[in-house]
This record gives C-alpha cells, sequence and structure tokens, in this order.
C-alpha cells in the first residue's frame, strides 16, 4: 500500500484507491446559489492524470462516488462511463451511491471487500468480518481534515490521513476473531468540497466504526498530504 504525494489517493498493487469523490456536488451548490463551473469535470481530470502517473490497471472508489443519495445524476453517469472506457472500475457502495447499479461496472457490497490483502469498505456500515483479518482497513466516509491555527489567531483547515491501533477491548465486543495488529486507515476526501475537522468532533463520528471506538482514535497519527506527521490526534487541539 502507497500513499501518492500530496493527492488523496493510495495505490495497492495494480490499483488506484480513492474515496468520496461526490460527482455532481455543483447541481446541488447551484440550487442553493452557488456557481461551481464544472467541478466534477475538475476531478475527472485530476483523476485522470493520477491514473496515467501511476500506471494503474485498476481504479476502486471508495463509496460516495456521487452528492446525489437516491438517483445517479447526468453528471456522475457521464464521468463514470468516461472512467470506464480508460479503466476497469470498481464502487465499494456508500451512502450517496443508490441506483450506482446503473453505472455498469463492478459494484462491492456496503460491508466492504478484501483486495489483494487490503480491507476496504466506506465506513457507514459495518465492515464483513473478513476485513478485520487484514493488516490494514481502510474506510471513506469521515472526510479527515485538521483544524489548525497559526501565529495570528487565524484558522485554516486541511485534509489529513488518519492512521489508528486497535481497540482489542471494543474490537472484541463485536468481532470474535481480528488481526490484534490491524490498523486503520481513514482516507481523505477526494472532492476538496467536502470535510470535517477531526480534532473538533461533533459528539458523534461517522459510521459504527468509529461511534463504536474499535480503534484508538485520540491516539491516530495525522499526515499531511505531502507526508509529514501531526502527530497523534488528542494532542492537535484548538
Amino acid at each position: 500500500m502507497k500513499f501518492l504525494y500530496n493527492a488523496p489517493a493510495l495505490l495497492h498493487k495494480d490499483a488506484l484507491i480513492v474515496g468520496d469523490t461526490h460527482f455532481g456536488m455543483e447541481d446541488k451548490l447551484r440550487r442553493s446559489g452557488v456557481h461551481a463551473g464544472n467541478f466534477s469535470e475538475i476531478i475527472l481530470e485530476r483523476l485522470e492524470k493520477l491514473l496515467d502517473e501511476t500506471k494503474a490497471k485498476k481504479l476502486i472508489l471508495l463509496g460516495d462516488v456521487k452528492e446525489n443519495i437516491t438517483t445517479v445524476d447526468s453528471i456522475t453517469s457521464r464521468i463514470i462511463s468516461k472512467l470506464k472506457m480508460k479503466i476497469e472500475v470498481i464502487i465499494v457502495r456508500g451512502n450517496h451511491d443508490g441506483g450506482i447499479e446503473v453505472t455498469g461496472v463492478g459494484i462491492k457490497p456496503a460491508e466492504g471487500f478484501v483486495y489483494e490483502g487490503l480491507g476496504l469498505t466506506h465506513g457507514h456500515s459495518w465492515p464483513a468480518k473478513e476485513l478485520l483479518m487484514c493488516d490494514y482497513l481502510v474506510c471513506g466516509h469521515q472526510h479527515p481534515m485538521v483544524k489548525l491555527h497559526d501565529k495570528l489567531g487565524k484558522f485554516h483547515s486541511e485534509p489529513v490521513w488518519v492512521i489508528a491501533d486497535v481497540n482489542p477491548d471494543k474490537m472484541k465486543e463485536h468481532y470474535e476473531d481480528f488481526n490484534p495488529n490491524i490498523k486503520l486507515v481513514l482516507m481523505p476526501a477526494y472532492n476538496p468540497l467536502v470535510g470535517s475537522a477531526i480534532n473538533f468532533p461533533t459528539k458523534k463520528q461517522l459510521g459504527p466504526i468509529l461511534n463504536n471506538k474499535l480503534f484508538k482514535l485520540d491516539h491516530a497519527l495525522l499526515f499531511r498530504l505531502d507526508g509529514p506527521s501531526l502527530g497523534e490526534l488528542k494532542n492537535i487541539g484548538d
């Protein structure tokens, strides 16, 4: 598993893995009076560039491929059609992916699947038990960002990778068997318009994995997209 430099993406074996593209978001923004132009096409161009650079043979979209929850909008349909003409596309079902079967690509269930020894799931559902036997469980859904302030007190937010050790006592409450050394990898959203500051959490996180504390989130290590570690989450306050 390789974290790509300055990109919210993984390369594993022959597959490029990204999550939370939320194609078609510009339609939602337009209805709110915000005009984002052809933003989904810009995301597609960046994705195609990564595919060319990595020479990947598969593209795994880790859920929330589209913004519209119940149907596949015309923007998403057009983009998936372009992608599947270029490369094999696999979609892990996310909570925004209602009706995604009409795209005609390979669909994996919300519980996720194991790809070349790597556990992959969107994160809004309980992962299948076989994923917990892997060395790494990779999830989207959380859209992790970190909110930092400078010496002048001004805040800025940026996407981060989050890597956490398993909490064995909590894991045992839900899974009879699991890899005691498994680590959770929270993938930043590929769509830069979505994200939430993980160091300023709400009362509830997103999804059962975090809400049931299956991993030690407070002690998780945070990494910027260009590589440097920000240290443990519990030490990154306001």
